[in-house]
């Protein structure tokens, strides 16, 4: 009796997780599980501490004073760094720009930035269930950088313009969802080797931007405090610690709305189709064509 009542449960156990997993939050946490969210999270974190802060510091010393400022400042402002901290921030982008900067220094730099939208690419490839773009794809990394380089530009020149004032504000903060929108449609588009289609990333795009405005407003409120807790307790090194923490959780966010935007694009019902904008299931795939794509 025992054993048939164990066989029982087991059974329905199975029966559930089946069932679980047609669901859209079951092939939701599946996915994610699938691209093992966690290790994927620390990597980006680490990636982007390590390799893309620095070229986003490098960038502000060597562009023009005014868009330099505002890139800093709308940094600072996604970190809600202030007071004492703030100051040592500033402190060391001025020693940076101070200290000069080659044009071998900066290629370094650039170069070694690759490494992070080289992670960042195996994370899209495998939240779409693709393979690897293999040696034809071997650019679009650098591509990418170069990329974000104008998008960094950009959001300092547009926060210096739109610098005081009510209205200016609302404009900035339009511009900045825009180009954020703008920014995550087109990252899985290059990344992905343009082998899915622009209607079916829009998804992953509009999610991605909610995520991380809605994750900038939460640190502007919250991460000064462990900012100033840990800089007094530590020191800089304690200043380092909470911005890799702040890093880890925003490429949750970052990893969560790209699982969630390949699942719902890859969906049955009206919602993928709408997403794809075609009834196949496997509509949202496209076949880069050669020489289109190779100038993408």
């Amino acid at each position: 009796m025992a054993d048939a009542a164990t066989a029982g449960v087991r059974a329905r156990i199975r029966t559930w997780r089946k069932v679980w997993r047609t669901t859209f939050p079951g092939r939701c946490v599946g996915r994610a599980l699938d691209i093992q969210i966690t290790d994927r999270m620390m990597a980006l974190a680490a990636q982007a501490f390590l390799a893309l802060m620095p070229l986003v510091i490098v960038l502000a010393s060597a562009a023009p004073t005014a868009v330099g400022d505002g890139m800093l400042d709308w940094m600072r402002s996604r970190l809600g760094l202030r007071g004492e901290t703030r100051t040592n921030v500033q402190d060391l982008t001025a020693a940076t720009s101070e200290a000069g900067l080659t044009v071998i220094g900066c290629l370094l730099v650039l170069l070694s930035a690759t490494s992070f939208s080289r992670a960042l690419q195996r994370v899209y490839e495998r939240a779409w269930v693709l393979t690897p773009g293999g040696l034809r794809s071997a650019w679009r990394p650098l591509a990418w950088i170069v990329g974000i380089v104008v998008y960094f530009v950009v959001i300092g020149l547009t926060v210096k313009v739109t610098h005081g004032g009510a209205a200016l504000g609302v404009l900035r903060t339009l511009l900045v969802v825009a180009g954020s929108v703008a920014l995550w449609w087109w990252t899985p588009f290059v990344l992905l080797s343009g082998r899915v289609r622009w209607r079916a990333l829009v998804p992953t795009a509009v999610f991605t931007m909610a995520g991380t405005v809605a994750f900038g407003q939460l640190s502007a409120r919250y991460v000064p405090h462990l900012l100033t807790t840990n800089e007094r307790r530590y020191g800089t090194i304690g200043v380092a610690f909470s911005i890799e923490s702040w890093l880890v959780a925003l490429f949750a966010v970052v990893i969560a709305a790209t699982v969630l935007g390949a699942v719902v694009a890859q969906s049955a019902g009206r919602v993928g189709t709408w997403a794809r904008g075609v009834p196949e299931a496997d509509g949202w795939h496209r076949t880069p064509r050669r020489g289109v794509d190779a100038a993408a």
